[in-house]
């Protein structure tokens, strides 16, 4: 939606490749893959982030904090792209400044508490599908 031209960089086999990849806690992993922090780029210093959180500074005390990713000496792997972690910052503020996120969680919280079943499991394939892509066309079926 954002970068037409990008979805190539993650489709298929690609997701799996080092331009797509980042090394983060669990907490942080978690958080980033809730659209609740984001890497800004740093002007004029390649590879170097401010972290920063949508969460009260009393709920990540650590945050914000600049990082510059480390590269290989022999750069064999390459950093990850800053293409792709520039969509997520887009997307990030875009999901909280228009209260979309919020939204959507309750969507998904609201699928899950109706797909228990009387055993107290779930439909853990549909929920999945909603998280990883597809959601709109999912929750309006």
């Amino acid at each position: 939606m954002f970068d037409n031209g990008a979805i190539h960089l993650i489709e298929g086999t690609d997701v799996d490749r080092p331009q797509n990849v980042i090394t983060l806690t669990q907490d942080l992993h978690s958080w980033f893959g809730n659209f609740d922090i984001f890497f800004e780029p740093i002007l004029d210093q390649e590879h170097t982030y401010r972290i920063q959180s949508f969460f009260h500074p009393m709920a990540t005390p650590d945050l914000p904090v600049v990082r510059r990713l480390y590269l290989t000496e022999s750069r064999t792997i390459g950093p990850p792209s800053q293409r792709l972690l520039a969509l997520h910052y887009a997307t990030s503020h875009i999901l909280h400044l228009s209260a979309a996120a919020g939204y959507i969680t309750k969507i998904l919280k609201d699928m899950e508490w109706k797909d228990t079943r009387a055993d107290g499991s779930t439909e853990l394939g549909r929920i999945l599908s909603l998280r990883f892509g597809g959601w709109s066309e999912a929750v309006h079926t």
